[in-house]
């Protein structure tokens, strides 16, 4: 009896060494597969990205060509072919957008008053971003400033100088974010000049002539290198979508540097 109780522990052992190899072999195979997938993943990730950097620097081309291969910067979808896959890519002028970094108080003011604020509103915010960019003209006022952003119940005050994002307007005292909202489209921190009145979105246009900022019925623009917005979107192999977007500065075809691109990402 003795040796068939060994027989049998010895053969339980087996079984559940069997058992727990299987599970084993099951994890390191579910493992690999997983592995394997986001290995994948990455690959396609990496081939879509390469494809909109390249389709980017083709529309580049583009629109520094003239004729038939001349793109305009209307925001108009162009499929491309990168690498066998496709790849749409769209360009949007920045001249016709206001810059807060730049733009004048009446000039804010009347975007502001364009989206839908009071005259007197919108002068209170359009003053209040001039401070936020700007050094107080003494040290009482840059109390009075900081006073201000403590009396909202805000535990910061204006920096003294230039946005770095468009979000960061939403820390301006006074910003509804309704009108913030309605306003963002309509701005862009790479435009040198104010807004080309040919290019400008009626928003826009109507701040101009709410300001009546010089330019705002000219029919010539000198502002300086066309700056735009390039956007694509490629698909890898496995159709995953991945978008970049360019601002590239463009100088002309016949200048010793044609195109400079100011942001990538």
């Amino acid at each position: 009896m003795k040796p068939a109780r060994d027989r049998g522990f010895a053969l339980l052992v087996v079984l559940w060494s069997l058992v727990l190899i299987a599970l084993l072999t099951t994890q390191i195979l579910a493992s690999s597969r997983t592995a394997l997938r986001l290995a994948s993943n990455l690959r396609d990730a990496a081939v879509a990205q390469a494809n909109a950097d390249g389709a980017i620097n083709e529309a580049v081309f583009h629109l520094l060509s003239e004729g038939n291969n001349g793109w305009q910067p209307d925001g108009t979808p162009h499929v491309l072919v990168v690498g066998g896959l496709p790849v749409t890519v769209r360009a949007i002028s920045l001249a016709s957008k206001i810059n807060p970094n730049l733009a004048s108080t009446p000039l804010l003011a009347g975007l502001f008053q364009a989206c839908g604020a009071s005259n007197r509103q919108s002068h209170m915010i359009a003053d209040a971003i001039i401070a936020w960019r700007s050094n107080a003209v003494s040290p009482q006022a840059a109390q009075d400033r900081l006073a201000a952003y403590r009396q909202a119940g805000l535990p910061y005050g204006p920096p003294a100088h230039g946005f770095d994002d468009l979000a960061q307007l939403s820390y301006v005292t006074g910003m509804p974010p309704a009108l913030l909202a309605a306003a963002l489209p309509h701005m862009n921190l790479y435009q040198s000049t104010d807004p080309d009145p040919k290019l400008a979105d009626p928003i826009v246009l109507q701040a101009l002539t709410i300001s009546g900022q010089t330019g705002s019925s000219s029919t010539q623009y000198n502002g300086a290198n066309l700056v735009v917005q390039i956007d694509a979107e490629a698909l890898g192999p496995s159709h995953l979508a991945i978008h970049r977007h360019a601002i590239v500065s463009l100088a002309g075809p016949g200048t010793p540097q044609p195109y400079e691109f100011i942001a990538l990402y």
